[in-house]
């Protein structure tokens, strides 16, 4: 496998699952705290921290310290390069809904 497709899949995976991707959906309305984001969720703060974690170690998220609080946000670089592998991999006319292959009568050959 290409290194870029691995690249992406990496990515991938850390975004599906379901309490990182809630944690970077909450992330694209702004910057945020770790107790807006536990309470915002609903999760325990360990887990939340674990979280944020493991995106901060893959540069999804990025955090600035404010005396003793740490404001989260999305990454944005990693995003536009995420979008980019996608294009380059998939080809740009394909995520934009290129025709499919079946035949005139919707038929596969």
């Amino acid at each position: 496998m290409q290194k870029k497709e691995l690249e992406l899949q990496k990515y991938l995976k850390i975004i599906s699952d379901k309490s990182k991707y809630k944690i970077i959906k909450h992330l694209a309305g702004g910057e945020d705290c770790v107790c807006n984001i536990v309470r915002k969720l609903k999760l325990e703060r360990t887990l939340i921290s674990h979280h944020l974690n493991i995106l901060q170690k893959a540069n999804l998220i990025k955090g600035r310290k404010s005396g003793t609080w740490i404001y989260y946000s999305l990454e944005k670089k990693t995003f536009e390069s995420i979008e980019e592998l996608f294009k380059e991999l998939l080809g740009s006319a394909n995520i934009r809904g290129k025709p499919n292959r079946l035949d005139k009568n919707n038929k596969c050959n």
